[in-house]
């Protein structure tokens, strides 16, 4: 089922977020559930730490979050000190947000897709900028979903991974890069580790960011299915002539 009732070339009054879940594509405009569901990506709430967070009363909150149940959008249990008192948890993934549509991104994006003429060009790489900068043109900025992408080669890409030291590991994901064309991948410093990535495209910044997030899903998830450690990312940007260096470090989680 498709929850998303905002159809394209629509002039939007609110941003919105879209999350996938079990039912499928869920927008969400309202402002107290987008709060609600960005502090349940970083832990599990109880009905009380939700109205301390947000300031609405219980009973308004409660209406919220039966809707956003029945949506998929988040899950609840007992809590096992008080039968009484729910958990509330998220159960679906943020995918994208609506933006600001941007005008010039569109010269951006027919440059880009001008490059496929040029046979020594990597038509796969073209492509996928061609996406990220044509969604942004669109009004739709799709980093969450590049993440997930990410992370997802980064599952299958750390089967084949040889190495078990993170500098070693590194190394190998920066080869990686280097043959599959992906961008340029140097290491910063290694404490805290903090990676640069240099993509020889021209895109904008919410390209940029989108592309930068897709790296940092890799990065993270290598690492993790290799050390068995927890990562993070600490902190992120996107610099440079044309947005095309970005720089992210992660953290191990104690």
């Amino acid at each position: 089922m498709f929850y998303l009732s905002i159809a394209c070339g629509l002039t939007m009054d609110e941003s919105f977020d879209i999350y996938t879940t079990v039912n499928g594509l869920v927008q969400v405009s309202n402002p107290v559930r987008k709060q609600i569901l960005s502090q349940l990506a970083l832990s599990d709430l109880s009905l009380t730490d939700i109205s301390n967070m947000t300031g609405k009363a219980q009973s308004t909150l409660s209406v919220h979050l039966d809707k956003m149940a029945g949506e998929g959008l988040v899950a609840f249990r007992d809590d096992p000190a008080d039968s009484r008192r729910k958990i509330f948890k998220l159960s679906s993934k943020l995918m994208a947000r609506s933006r600001t549509v941007n005008e010039d991104g569109k010269d951006i994006y027919l440059k880009t897709l001008e490059c496929i003429t040029d046979r020594s060009s990597n038509v796969f790489k073209i492509m996928l900028r061609a996406m990220i900068v044509g969604a942004e043109t669109s009004g739709l900025c799709i980093g969450a979903a590049m993440r997930h992408i990410g992370k997802g080669m980064g599952k299958v890409l750390a089967r084949s991974v040889r190495s078990t030291k993170v500098e070693d590991i590194i190394s190998e994901l920066q080869e990686f890069y280097e043959i599959h064309d992906i961008g340029e991948v140097c290491v910063y410093t290694f404490m805290p580790l903090t990676i640069i990535v240099r993509d020889s495209y021209e895109v904008t910044q919410c390209a940029a960011e989108s592309i930068s997030m897709f790296s940092q899903g890799l990065f993270v998830t290598v690492l993790e299915e290799i050390t068995r450690k927890r990562y993070k990312i600490a902190s992120s940007e996107s610099f440079g002539a044309g947005n095309n260096y970005s720089k992210f470090v992660l953290e191990q989680i104690i």
